[in-house]
């Protein structure tokens, strides 16, 4: 196998466990009636009925863009698992060095995020948000109403909740990679 292909395939196997994790940590996350209606406005399901200020507002909208991005992104990413799965079905060994690298990949990714979430999540948080919001509008004072619905608390619990979960998959893949006959 090209080793070009395999380390595309294994970012790209990563990048979809990351998402998944990510989509699975956040549907699986208990809300208070003012997040899951926030959640509900970044899905596109509904209008907002908060009282959030036009800074608030305006980080929400650029929220909802780059989860729009991320759902579009996933579903590719899904596509892609799918045909390298259908594609290398009968040429196992490669598929099993896709899988066992991209595992070992998303592992060593998942688990440094995970021990910086940990150790430093303001550091985390903030890198984070000025990598994705490079125009800065992702701060606000602690009495603001977004800081109030969503604390810093439900971001760590939702980080640990999507890192952790990788791992597991992560692992999983692994394990997988390392049967025999896994796809008749």
């Amino acid at each position: 196998m090209n080793k070009i292909v395999l380390a595309i395939s294994c970012a790209l196997l990563t990048c979809f466990i990351l998402l998944l994790s990510y989509k699975v940590g956040l549907f699986s996350t208990d809300l208070t009636e003012n997040q899951e209606q926030t959640i509900d406005f970044l899905n596109g399901n509904q209008e907002l009925s908060l009282n959030y200020s036009e800074s608030e507002f305006s980080h929400l909208v650029d929220v909802k863009e780059l989860m729009q991005g991320f759902d579009i992104l996933f579903y590719l990413l899904l596509l892609f698992c799918t045909l390298t799965l259908t594609y290398y079905k009968r040429k196992q060994e490669n598929l099993k060095k896709i899988l066992y690298y991209g595992g070992i990949l998303t592992l060593s990714l998942a688990g440094v995020i995970l021990i910086l979430v940990i150790v430093n999540f303001n550091f985390a948080f903030t890198f984070f948000h000025s990598i994705l919001f490079p125009q800065g509008n992702w701060l606000f004072p602690e009495n603001s109403l977004l800081i109030q619905i969503f604390p810093i608390g439900f971001f760590v619990a939702v980080s640990v909740k999507i890192f952790l979960l990788a791992i597991g998959l992560a692992i999983l893949i692994i394990i997988l990679s390392k049967k025999t006959v896994f796809i008749d």
